[in-house]
């Protein structure tokens, strides 16, 4: 026969065996010193990782707006590889001065130096979609009006200095919108993966760009290479125009000249709390600082170290650009296997040996292989740029909270590109007063022992 009993005395029995199992799950906790509590977390950051294991380039291709932006990118990337090397070339024939080179790229640095602390609270108020597309409209006007002075012969030096700094001026106001523009297209687990194949896509198209450079100046001359890199801002512009996104939640209140020091104090509050944020930002400012030779002087390197010409900076432009390419491919692969920090100092140290490698090619440029010879430093330095790069974009976009973005975003940008108005000047100073290959030698040793010191940089193991 089934015993059975009345509900008053079920409910006691439950509420005895209840407070049995309690006091025996309260007993293991202690015994275990709270060990349980560790599991939970311990168990949600593998489901999270096995969530972002099954992750896939496949599945970045089904982003249909995301995949919009990454055709505008590589539009705009193949533009600039070309005005890259057009433009280098057509200021070195203006100035015939590797300093004048320097100042240049001294200047196209203080705008974001200025403006970031403005441009990063002003964007928070702002449609990021639409600043990012008029931000391109702008720079397509700036660069086809110096086309069209540069073809009429009416182009001075005065005018490379002020249209340097208008184009520095919308960038310092892009970058801010564009990196919340990315959170509205991608979902967090999908951000190594979306970073890596957006990254991929512009060196793609760089590589494309960088090789055609050479031959497109020889047909149909600087100008009009400098008039198709407008045209694909004006392209990138459009499709930006296209996007499909969710209406963006803006502040309702207005920004007045209390509310943006209150915002920008917030920001730099935000910064100076991270470690890692605040770390990335002094380290990225001396790197920027130590890779201005190789940035600001390629035409006078090729010019006077190599004895060679525009040849030779497509030549060093395509093997670093492929060498990118690869490396953007399996960077991800290897984060998903090896700790942030280890990728980011490896491949900030194989940045400073091609760097260094760089330097000693002066002592072969009579060789008739000194253009195979360029091949293998630009390989090493470009496979090794997604390495350092892509724990630190990831890091960044997925540990900052989507309010404090755009204005985290800009002082970044302020704090790491501080350096460079003051370090062009320096570079351009010593120029005159330094032999170029040993210029290139002490910058290269610099970059070499900031990565290594990275090595002690704790916050770094957040990567």
């Amino acid at each position: 026969m089934i015993e059975t009993k009345n509900f008053d005395e079920n409910k006691d029995e439950a509420k005895e065996e209840l407070e049995r199992n309690n006091g025996e799950n309260l007993e293991a906790k202690t015994d275990a010193e709270f060990k349980q509590a560790g599991n939970i977390d311990i168990s949600e950051v593998q489901v999270e990782d096995i969530s972002r294991s099954k992750i896939g380039y496949k599945d970045i291709l089904k982003e249909k707006e995301f995949m919009k932006v990454v055709v505008g990118e590589i539009i705009s990337r193949f533009g600039d590889s070309i005005d890259m090397i057009a433009y280098g070339w057509m200021v070195f024939q203006l100035t015939g001065s590797a300093a004048l080179l320097a100042v240049l790229f001294a200047v196209n640095g203080i705008p974001s130096l200025i403006f970031s602390m403005i441009s990063g609270v002003v964007v928070t108020y702002m449609e990021k979609k639409k600043v990012v597309y008029i931000c391109d409209f702008g720079r397509g006007i700036t660069v086809l009006l110096t086309a069209v002075l540069y073809i009429t012969g009416n182009i001075a030096v005065w005018h490379l200095f002020v249209f340097t700094f208008i184009n520095s001026t919308f960038e310092a106001f892009r970058a801010p919108a564009s990196g919340p523009l990315f959170t509205q297209l991608i979902s967090k687990e999908k951000y190594d993966y979306a970073l890596s194949a957006s990254s991929t896509a512009r060196t793609f198209a760089e590589l494309i760009g960088f090789s055609v450079a050479g031959a497109l100046i020889g047909t149909i001359g600087i100008g009009a290479v400098i008039v198709i890199d407008a045209i694909t801002f004006f392209a990138s512009g459009l499709i930006t125009m296209t996007l499909k996104l969710e209406k963006e939640m803006l502040s309702k209140t207005k920004l007045t000249i209390g509310k943006y020091f209150s915002e920008l104090k917030g920001g730099f509050l935000y910064v100076y709390k991270s470690k890692l944020i605040l770390s990335i930002c002094l380290f990225a400012g001396g790197f920027n600082l130590f890779i201005i030779p190789f940035n600001a002087l390629q035409p006078a390197y090729v010019k006077q170290i190599l004895n060679r010409g525009p040849e030779a900076m497509s030549i060093l432009a395509v093997s670093f650009m492929f060498a990118m390419l690869i490396g953007g491919i399996i960077a991800p692969i290897i984060k998903a296997k090896v700790s942030g920090k280890k990728m980011f100092i490896l491949g900030g140290f194989l940045i400073g040996i091609g760097y260094f490698m760089f330097s000693q090619l002066g002592a072969v440029n009579e060789s008739k292989y000194i253009l195979l010879y360029i091949i293998p430093p630009s390989v090493i330095m470009g496979i090794a740029v997604p390495f350092f790069s892509l724990p630190v974009r990831s890091a960044l976009m997925s540990k900052i909270e989507p309010e404090y973005l755009p204005r985290a975003i800009a002082m970044i940008n302020a704090l790491a590109l501080s350096t460079i108005p003051v370090g062009g000047a320096l570079v351009g100073a010593l120029v005159l007063l330094v032999p170029l290959k040993d210029i290139f030698v002490i910058f290269s040793v610099a970059i070499l022992l900031l990565f290594i010191s990275q090595i002690f940089n704790k916050s770094l193991r957040e990567l």
